[in-house]
């Protein structure tokens, strides 16, 4: 199992949120529809070996936290609108597959019950991962990780990238390195 995990201090907390204008109404909603889409989407539909968790910092009421279960979930997430209706339908507890909470992210981060990895320019250059893991990023800024959390700095280059595609990245690891050792995908 993999588990993104992903802070986001803007986006907002209220599924009251446009159809249009989602970078510039919603605290970058858009960046977590595609960090969503990244970790749950492929050709053939939702990964069911994945799982998604975000948790909204932004405004009317944080913080909201939204679990997306790749193995339960029920919804169409290719393109960028429809993964944020997904998200909006999570936040009024209308999805299947995902479920909203109170949790803070560092209550998410206390109750993953797996090894963590954290995304930074200046971790470890990534090797052999080991799953079951969760790998934590933020949106548009780096996530505030408390000081007890015991997590493995890792890195996939020395530049900061689009939270999207690191998820989009550490998908092609992980599958490429199980392939390599005989197991699925």
């Amino acid at each position: 199992m993999r588990i993104f995990v992903a802070q986001s201090k803007t986006a907002t907390t209220s599924p009251a949120f446009p159809r249009k204008g989602l970078a510039s109404h919603t605290g970058r909603l858009d960046v977590v529809a595609r960090m969503l889409r990244a970790s749950l989407w492929t050709a053939e539909g939702v990964r069911r070996d994945s799982s998604f968790v975000v948790t909204l910092e932004g405004p009317p009421s944080p913080p909201l936290t939204l679990f997306f279960k790749g193995r339960e979930l029920e919804a169409d997430l290719s393109d960028e609108r429809r993964a944020a209706e997904a998200i909006r339908a999570c936040m009024k507890g209308e999805l299947k597959g995902c479920k909203a909470s109170k949790k803070s992210f560092e209550e998410v981060l206390k109750g993953l019950g797996v090894k963590l990895y954290v995304l930074r320019e200046d971790g470890e250059e990534l090797g052999e991962v080991g799953l079951p893991a969760a790998f934590v990023l933020g949106t548009q800024h780096d996530p505030e990780l408390p000081q007890w959390l015991e997590a493995e700095a890792i890195s996939i280059g020395p530049k900061s990238y689009l939270a999207s595609h690191c998820i989009f990245y550490l998908h092609y690891w992980l599958d490429r390195s199980l392939r390599s050792r005989g197991s699925p995908a």
